[in-house]
């Protein structure tokens, strides 16, 4: 289930809650279902919050890799 952003319309409290298609969960502090989705953009990456640093790009082997067995059985000799 996705997370949405919501703003009530009763109240003017946001909230976000996890919700299915286009299902409006009550409002957690007045309890109104007058809730409506909110945009929200993506918070950014922060520095160094990316989990591995990426190295350089290796090239790619030629052709078909071997396991050594003739053809790893695919019929590849």
């Amino acid at each position: 289930m996705p997370m949405f952003d919501f703003a009530c319309t009763a109240c003017e409290t946001k909230f976000e809650d996890l919700v299915r298609g286009d299902e409006f969960p009550p409002c957690p502090k007045c309890g109104a279902r007058a809730a409506r989705r909110q945009i929200s953009a993506p918070s950014p990456l922060k520095k160094g919050a990316f989990p591995f640093k990426p190295g350089p790009v290796q090239p790619m082997g030629q052709g078909i890799p071997s396991c050594g067995m003739g053809g790893c059985g695919a019929g590849f000799n």
